[in-house]
């Protein structure tokens, strides 16, 4: 049995777009992404954040912007409107956000700031996981 190593490897080549103020934790994710074979892109703004979607559609996006409520549900209203990906939130108060509300405007989970990395990666790599059962990957593969 031969295959190629895109295919056994189902994370190589996907698109994670991490939008943080936290330049320490966004360096931390990407090199776990990145030893998973996932192409990173870190932004700080939610403006660069939504242009770099636009550009790359990407198949997983991890929001962490400590902004007012109304601000970061268009911004995830604008995130969603550029990739059918996943979009996680991480929210840093320590307040529960309408979860419904967000649901609404296109994010697929809201998860606790204080998280650990690893559990985060966890967590990110089930989304991508459940991404390819929902649009399969057009990938040969060779018996």
């Amino acid at each position: 049995m031969t295959a190629e190593k895109s295919a056994l490897d189902p994370y190589i080549h996907r698109n994670i777009l991490i939008i943080s103020r936290d330049a320490g934790m966004s360096q931390v994710w990407k090199t776990l992404f990145e030893q998973r074979n996932c192409r990173v892109v870190c932004e700080s703004s939610g403006a660069d954040g939504v242009s770099s979607s636009r550009t790359l559609s990407p198949t997983l996006i991890l929001l962490d912007m400590d902004i007012p409520d109304e601000e970061r549900l268009a911004l995830c209203r604008d995130l969603r409107s550029t990739t059918n990906g996943a979009l996680l939130l991480l929210d840093s108060n320590l307040k529960n956000p309408d979860v419904l509300e967000y649901h609404r405007a296109g994010v697929s989970e809201t998860i606790s700031a204080s998280i650990s990395p690893m559990a985060l990666l966890v967590k990110s790599l089930a989304w991508l996981a459940r991404y390819d059962w929902v649009v399969p990957r057009r990938q040969s593969v060779s018996w």
